[in-house]
């Protein structure tokens, strides 16, 4: 169950990092000081790590629940 997770988060995040999503962000303008684009890609990485992190945190501790009941 969790690889099928981690195969459906891997693709959501290698299409909003696709060339067409990547140039709806594109634009000269900056947000507090940063390029659309530069923010846009690091927003998305970060969240990335984050959703895996506890995608990975949560069923390690569902495991643990689970062993320790046998």
């Amino acid at each position: 169950m969790k690889e099928g997770r981690l195969l459906i988060i891997s693709l959501l995040f290698m299409l909003l990092l696709n060339i067409p999503i990547l140039t709806i962000a594109n634009r000269p303008e900056r947000l507090l000081g940063i390029p659309v684009l530069y923010l846009y890609v690091f927003c998305v990485w970060a969240s990335m790590i984050g959703g895996i992190g506890w995608l990975i945190h949560r069923t390690r501790n569902s495991d643990d629940s689970t062993a320790s009941d046998d």
